[in-house]
């Protein structure tokens, strides 16, 4: 996993947002990754995947991810190499599953203020940095604990785990 993310901000959601909401009610049962991957905010824009490129980030109000902890939210942006999303907030729950799933999440408090759709950011998950190249502000986010960070770069926990068995069987 990289550690710094240059991308541009290709959707703000708001405050308390749902994040079931991402692949919408009806797909969140499913387990089909590229199904996953093509529904990514279609209940929103229908042409959300074709205007993202490879590394664009999202931005997001306070309390992002609460309800109930679906992984499917994740695949769906993981599937759009979505590199990282940074919030106000994140729901406790939703952002353990980002863990799990090796998907880099931010907390920085001002986020939605600082950055708008379009514009370009920098953000390094180990200091919390986030330099908006588009504005010039620069804000200063929560940086990722190592340790989140090592499960994170081993692919998420299943493969932290298997890691760490391997290392203590040797």
């Amino acid at each position: 996993m990289e550690r710094l993310f240059k991308g541009k901000t290709v959707w703000q959601f708001g405050d308390n947002y749902n994040a079931d909401l991402i692949v919408g009610s009806k797909h969140i049962g499913t387990t089909d990754r590229d199904l996953l991957g093509k529904v990514c905010l279609a209940d929103y824009d229908p042409e959300f995947t074709a205007k993202i490129s490879p590394g664009d980030l999202m931005i997001a109000g306070k309390n992002f991810g609460y309800g109930h902890p679906h992984y499917q939210g994740i695949i769906s942006l993981q599937m759009n190499r979505i590199s990282t999303l940074i919030a106000e907030s994140f729901y406790p729950l939703w952002y353990r599953v980002a863990v799990f799933y090796a998907f880099p999440a931010i907390v920085c408090p001002g986020i939605s203020q600082a950055a708008k759709l379009g514009d370009e950011l920098a953000v390094n998950v180990e200091t919390g940095k986030i330099d908006n190249l588009s504005t010039g502000v620069s804000l200063q986010g929560e940086p990722v604990h190592p340790s989140l960070l090592e499960i994170m770069e081993d692919g998420g926990l299943p493969a932290h785990l298997k890691k760490r068995a391997a290392k203590q069987a040797a």
